[in-house]
């Protein structure tokens, strides 16, 4: 399903929507602010090149953070660190499916996670889209409103990764829209996400409770194709799964208006340095035994890489249409927007085909963008920051204390109103069971980052370390580098003492990191 067609993006720009909108006065809330959560599914920094709505409206309105991270680079357990502000080790969730994550795994501790925090404290909760890896799959498929919630819209899955036939659970029951080979715009999973979002908006305006509303759109994750037996899932968030019996996969279809845009858009990971790596002999033993990229792979990199920038463009038209029903009803100024994704991606870099899970920096990076009242407006910020710190952020802007459990993150909202730094911190990289496109178990990993350094070890023993100032692009590892040896010391004492960090412990300073001897 590769398709192609003329350049055409549609921008929506912040003086159109005040020509248009119709302004009420502001919402009788309680003074707290509404917090709008819009959250992308394997986006990379570089696919914002394609969302000018995004620009125009939230980030020339707020903050945009360049180095934030996620501590495990797969979906369930980045979303769970995301809603609990907590690492893997802290939260129950370390992998996509059970017994060590997914959704049963998830619901054992989601009373101390975002929903239910902000629900306990008055605020009126809404989920659209998906959640939790595993929730309402095929033994199960309708289930009540998780916990936390005061209004329900999840993606059943594995539906989920389906941009038509998806099937949503809602306080009523479930609703089926559209099959799967029928590209019924109507029907299209973003538009749809979209306009439960503005009815909610719509209906929150009357609400004296201020709101917070979590969107997850799929874009620009895969899709996969219908399963048609109740057998045991393979990981959905395999991203080619051509080797499985169970799912298989596809590049995300655009909105049909999208289809042929961007035609010759070239494979912008193809300008990095470690684009089909020439030598990955300093690598881990997976990776350093990964073949070579041939012209055929490539080719099909440019075309999903096109693929999945057009499926964003949906989701930018969304973006517009939430902030301009937020200015209809008067609640605009006084909503914090965050836009994010849930972890990097890969195409290419390092010869990984397409992916994540792996610690590399277009992995782990994520767009991260916060605007609203008291927040510097037009501001970008290079500081290392965690995607655990957006439930600290969100829960200090609303004024609420959590319960149960102490965030590991830290509260973002003295770096975005301008009256504090980001403190210079460690992050801990993480890892959990996860199987590679051919069924092969993936190699486990700890680690950590800092502000400079990246560093992790492999279950076998093989290491990487990476100095991000003078190598950003982490070709040479100096692991085995006898120049390094204080420094590689260093990092691990820093994982030594996060490794089973909780609350506090985790949000400490990052210690000196030694420089490489002189040779």
């Amino acid at each position: 399903m590769r398709l192609r067609g003329l350049l055409a993006i549609t921008v929506i720009s912040g003086l159109a929507l005040g020509a248009t909108a119709t302004s009420t006065a502001l919402g009788a809330t309680d003074g707290r602010p509404n917090v709008l959560v819009i959250q992308t599914d394997d986006q990379t920094l570089a696919d914002l090149d394609v969302m000018p709505n995004v620009r125009s409206l939230i980030t020339s309105r707020g903050v945009k953070f360049t180095s934030a991270v996620t501590p495990f680079a797969i979906c369930c357990p980045s979303r769970a660190a995301m809603m609990t502000g907590a690492y893997p080790h802290n939260n129950g969730v370390s992998a996509n499916f059970p017994p060590a994550g997914g959704f049963v795994a998830w619901e054992k501790q989601a009373t101390s996670s975002i929903g239910a925090w902000l629900k306990d404290a008055g605020y009126h909760t809404i989920h659209i889209g998906k959640y939790i890896n595993g929730y309402g799959w095929y033994n199960k498929p309708t289930r009540n409103t998780p916990i936390g919630w005061s209004e329900w819209f999840g993606s059943a899955d594995p539906s989920t990764y389906q941009m038509y036939g998806y099937r949503v659970n809602h306080d009523g029951g479930q609703t089926r829209y559209g099959v799967f080979q029928v590209e019924n715009p109507k029907k299209y999973q973003t538009t749809v996400y979209t306009q439960i979002a503005q009815g909610a908006i719509r209906r929150q305006a009357a609400n004296p409770s201020p709101f917070y509303m979590q969107i997850a759109f799929l874009a620009p994750h895969v899709e996969t194709l219908p399963l048609r037996t109740t057998i045991n899932p393979r990981d959905v968030d395999m991203d080619d799964t051509s080797q499985s019996s169970a799912i298989q996969s596809i590049p995300p279809r655009p909105h049909p208006r999208d289809r042929n845009k961007i035609p010759n858009l070239p494979l912008d990971t193809m300008a990095s340095p470690s684009f089909n790596e020439a030598d990955t002999s300093d690598k881990g033993t997976y990776v350093a035994g990964l073949p070579s990229l041939t012209k055929e792979e490539i080719q099909d990199l440019i075309e999903d890489n096109r693929q999945r920038k057009r499926s964003l463009m949906s989701v930018d038209r969304g973006v517009a249409r939430l902030v301009a029903t937020l200015k209809q009803t008067g609640q605009l100024d006084n909503t914090i927007i965050v836009f994010m994704g849930d972890n990097g991606y890969m195409l290419g870099q390092h010869r990984i085909k397409k992916g994540k899970y792996f610690p590399y920096e277009p992995s782990l990076r994520i767009p991260l963008i916060v605007a609203g009242p008291g927040v510097t407006p037009g501001e970008v910020n290079s500081s290392l920051v965690s995607l655990i710190d957006v439930a600290p952020t969100v829960l200090d802007f609303a004024g609420v204390t959590p319960t149960g459990r102490q965030p590991d993150g830290v509260s973002l909202k003295p770096v975005l109103t301008g009256t504090g730094p980001a403190t210079p911190r460690t992050m801990l990289l993480e890892s959990g069971p996860q199987q590679a496109p051919n069924g092969d178990t993936l190699p486990l990993f700890n680690g950590v980052r800092t502000p400079h350094w990246s560093w992790w070890r492999y279950e076998d023993g093989s290491e990487e370390l990476y100095d991000l100032v003078a190598d950003p692009f982490q070709l040479n590892s100096r692991a085995s580098d006898p120049a390094y040896r204080r420094t590689r010391a260093a990092l691990i004492r820093e994982w030594q003492r996060l490794k089973d960090c909780s609350g506090a412990s985790c949000q400490v300073r990052t210690t000196r990191i030694p420089k490489p001897a002189r040779r």
